[in-house]
Order: structure tokens, then C-alpha cells, then sequence
């Protein structure tokens, strides 16, 4: 490891030492060996960053030393400046590499220098001090899942939605980085969950028929009829029952039976939801604050929410791009999907998601194939890997208060609900970088040389309210698409 990183600097080496403490690893191979080479790197340290307190190895002991790298002589039994670690594994490796490097201290008194190991609180302040966070030992799966079903439930009489602080784990973070999605287990408190459910299933009944003009209209604006392209908004906003959209439907040659879902957009801010838990955890600081970090972007804004609404026998979602959908150019969209019942397995019926890994970095599938070529049908043989993996991945089985995050460049779909009997209902809500700006054609129908516009039409009502009031290509605020990260730049009032 030292000879991949010669230069190591003596804050490196202090802050290596403070992380081998602090994960268990002091004394092994390559963490003794670098700094039984360096050892005297930790008083220049100690000068160079004038430390109030340090720790300097010499023949196999740390000793603690004050700023001026002097020794503290040994005060009372348990003082904290005449701490003593006595680094076993450490002395054995460097007396390997370095025959002088023997202990002269009798067993006696090694016995009673390794007695005074530091405690766990002492090392943790000792790695905050070095501007970094202490690593915890992760926990057995069972255990975890024990943990985090505990803290969802103190949580669930706590004001979650207003103090509350995300804990992402770093495996968490790296798997979002890489795979464009990853899994929040018990991220919510059942009791919002319930809360949600509550809420959103009778804005569902009461809102039916605007979910199927929305479908009527997507389909419409989708027609190789150029008059039902350009007419797609008013001939939607004709129909009076569901009845009539789904006839409009099957006249253009589909099975109203095979739409993937039913959708409801942004109910967080419509006059009639009577949703305010939803209200509540979209505008959250405990969203947010995660959007932030999965998102790496210090401003966040809200987007959208959209409930799903798969019923028995609706078709398969196919595969697709959230941001292929969103008016942004941006490639920092983030949407958290939440289920509102238990989610199975897939062989049981499950319908998550299902996401192609790393497919929100595969830049050549859109650039050199477009955004309908056939490589877009093959996409089990592009990112096949091997018999056991063939680049396709999913969560499931989820439980309540489990959360999925996806970028917005993941691809990812759903399969049909043939095997259930229940309705199954998620809420996403998404989030976009607060720098992000609005592009210019994202409500023409038809660019004027007859193609059709780059992207899908199925978010068109969730921004048709708000975008023509946006200009174009330029940073901007709305109400409707609220920032709400940081705290101190939010376009709203807390309530």
C-alpha cells in the first residue's frame, strides 16, 4: 500500500491511523507496515497541524503527546493524557521488517500498557477531530434488519417529517453511484405509510377519470395521425366518463386492459387532495436532505409526485427513463419510490421495479442508436453478464416503509400484474438538482421539420402548469417546483 502511495502525506498517515482504530484494523498487514515506515511522519503532523493532543509510535507504543510534541509525564491511574496503547501486531510486523525495532518493555508492564487501551468514544473524537466520520462495523443482516425496524418504530412518534436526519450508509451511496438505484430498508415509519394510504386511496376513486384522460392524451400525442398529435389536449378534455376514454383507446388499436398503470400527479399541491401527509413528506427536510446526498448536489428541488396505480391484469410497464420524461436538461433527477403495501418476490407476484444496472452511465445507447433504435429492444443482451446475472436487478421483496431510489437516467420497468388480485399502489416522488434548467421545446408537439420531439409525453400534466411560466435556459424559482435544500434557500413556509 505504501509503495502504491509514496507521497503519503503526515495528515494522511494520522487520519489512517485514527480509521484503523476506529475499524478494528490496527495491526494488520498493510496498516502496521506503513506506519511502523513512517512513524516519525506523525510528529510532523503534529507541528505542521499544531494539534491540541497526538499520538507518536515508538518501539511498538503510541504515546500521547501535547502540541509541542513533548511528552506528558503519567499523572493519576486513568488520566487521559497518560494513555498508553501498546500495538502488538504493529510491533510484531515493523520488528519483521526492522530487526532493531524490538520491545524492551517487560510482559509485566505490556500487559499493563495493552490494559489501557483507548476507549471507543475516545477514538471516535479522535477521528472527528480529524475532520472525518467514525465507521462503524456493519451489522449482521439479521441484526441490522432488527435495528432499523426498532428505529421505525421509535420514530413513529416522533416528528419524523420536520427534525428528523437521514441515515444513508455509505454501501448504500456507492450502490446508487454505480447501479443508478438502491434500496432504503425501513426508511419510513409504518405510521406514514398508513397515513399515505389513507389519504391517497380516496383522492384515487374521486380523481379516476382525469387519470384516463391523462392516458387518452398520451396516446393521442403518440398517433402517426398528425391531427390527433396536435389536438391531443383538447380531444382528451372532451370525455366525460371512463367509458368513453376507454373506447377513444381501443379505436387506436389497444387494449384498454393492457395500460401498465393509472397515474396521478403532484396531489401535494392540489386544492382538493386533502393529502397532507404527503404535502408534508415531499416537502420534508428528511427527503431532501437524502435527495442531497444521493444526488451530490448542495440545491434541490421538487419535482413531482406521482402516484401509481397498477391494477389485476394491468400490462407490463416497458422499460424506460424518468428524465426522457422531465422537462430539465439535467442529469441529477432522483426519485424515491414508495410502496403503500408489502411488495413479494416477483415469482409471487411482485410488481416493483426492475432496473438495468449502470445503465444511467451508458452514454453510447441513446448517442449512437437514438432514442427508438433497436438496441432499445435488446437490452437484456447488452448488459448481459453472466448465467446468474444478466444485468437486470430488483429489491423485492419489499415491506412497508422500504423505499427504492433510482437516477433518473436508470432504466428500469415493471411486470404485468397477471399473478395478483390486489391493487397495488406507490408513490414517487422526485427530486432535481436546484440548478437544473428548463429546456426549450418541452411542450411542442411537433418540431417544424415534422419529427417528433426528443423525450416521452407521460409528464406533460404534471408540468404543463408551471413551465410556461419558466424561461428557458436560465436559473429560475417557482412555487410549484419549490427548492427545499438547503433549509435556509426553501421557496416555501413551514407550517
Amino acid at each position: 500500500m505504501h509503495r502504491r502511495y509514496p507521497e503519503m502525506k503526515p495528515f494522511n498517515l494520522l487520519a489512517l491511523y485514527a480509521l484503523a482504530h476506529a475499524t478494528g484494523t490496527v495491526g494488520s498487514r498493510e496498516s502496521s507496515h506503513i506506519l511502523a515506515r513512517h512513524s516519525d511522519c506523525f510528529r510532523e503532523a503534529l507541528n505542521r497541524h499544531e494539534y491540541s493532543a497526538g499520538f507518536v509510535e515508538s518501539n511498538g507504543v503510541v504515546t500521547h503527546l501535547d502540541h509541542r510534541n513533548q511528552r506528558i509525564p503519567r499523572r493519576r491511574k486513568g488520566h487521559v493524557a497518560s494513555k498508553q496503547i501498546e500495538l502488538r501486531a504493529l510491533a510484531e510486523s515493523s520488528s519483521r521488517s526492522d530487526p532493531k525495532r524490538t520491545s524492551s518493555k517487560p510482559r509485566r508492564q505490556q500487559q499493563n500498557l495493552q490494559m489501557k487501551r483507548m476507549k471507543q468514544s475516545e477514538i471516535h473524537d479522535l477521528v472527528k477531530g480529524l475532520g472525518l466520520e467514525p465507521v462503524k462495523p456493519p451489522l449482521p443482516a439479521k441484526k441490522k434488519r432488527q435495528q432499523q425496524m426498532k428505529n421505525s418504530e421509535e420514530q413513529n412518534g416522533k416528528p419524523l417529517l420536520t427534525e428528523s436526519i437521514p441515515d444513508i450508509p455509505l454501501r448504500t451511496q456507492l450502490d446508487y453511484a454505480r447501479k443508478g438505484h438502491a434500496v432504503l430498508r425501513s426508511f419510513l415509519p409504518t405510521n406514514i405509510i398508513q397515513s399515505l394510504r389513507s389519504e391517497l386511496l380516496p383522492y384515487v376513486k374521486s380523481h379516476e377519470l382525469e387519470a384516463w384522460r391523462q392516458k387518452v392524451e398520451v396516446q393521442l400525442a403518440d398517433s402517426s395521425d398528425s391531427y390527433y398529435r396536435q389536438n391531443a389536449r383538447s380531444i382528451a378534455s372532451t370525455f366525460k366518463t371512463v367509458e368513453e376514454c376507454q373506447d377513444l383507446i381501443e379505436s387506436l388499436g389497444l387494449d384498454a386492459k393492457d395500460l401498465p398503470f393509472l397515474q396521478h400527479f403532484n396531489t401535494w399541491r392540489a386544492v382538493n387532495a386533502n393529502a397532507p401527509t404527503v404535502r408534508k413528506l415531499c416537502l420534508s427536510p428528511y427527503l431532501a436532505r437524502s435527495a442531497s446526498i444521493l444526488l451530490d448536489s448542495p440545491t434541490v428541488r421538487l419535482y413531482q409526485d406521482s402516484l401509481f396505480h397498477k391494477r389485476p391484469g394491468d400490462g407490463w410497464t416497458p422499460y424506460h427513463s424518468d428524465c426522457r420524461m422531465a422537462p430539465f436538461d439535467t442529469s441529477k433527477l432522483i426519485t424515491f419510490w414508495i410502496p403503500l403495501q408489502n411488495v413479494p418476490e416477483p415469482e409471487c407476484g411482485g410488481t416493483g421495479l426492475l432496473f438495468v444496472d449502470g445503465s444511467h452511465c451508458d452514454f453510447a445507447l441513446p448517442y449512437w442508436n437514438g432514442v427508438e433504435g433497436l438496441e432499445h429492444d435488446r437490452l437484456e443482451n447488452r448488459y448481459y453478464r453472466d448465467e446468474d446475472h444478466d444485468g437486470v436487478s430488483h429489491h423485492m421483496p419489499l415491506e412497508v416503509g422500504d423505499v427504492t431510489v433510482h437516477n433518473g437516467w436508470t432504466l428500469h420497468c415493471a411486470d404485468a400484474a397477471d399473478g395478483t388480485k390486489e391493487d397495488r399502489y406507490a408513490l414517487a416522488i422526485t427530486y432535481v438538482d436546484g440548478r437544473a434548467e428548463v429546456r426549450e421545446d418541452v411542450l411542442l408537439g411537433v418540431e417544424r421539420d415534422g419529427s417528433a420531439v426528443q423525450g416521452d409525453r407521460e409528464d406533460v400534466w404534471s408540468f404543463r402548469p408551471w413551465v410556461e411560466e419558466v424561461k428557458p435556459r436560465t436559473p429560475f424559482r417557482h412555487p410549484f417546483v419549490p427548492i427545499v435544500w438547503p433549509l435556509e434557500r426553501r421557496d416555501f413556509a413551514t407550517e
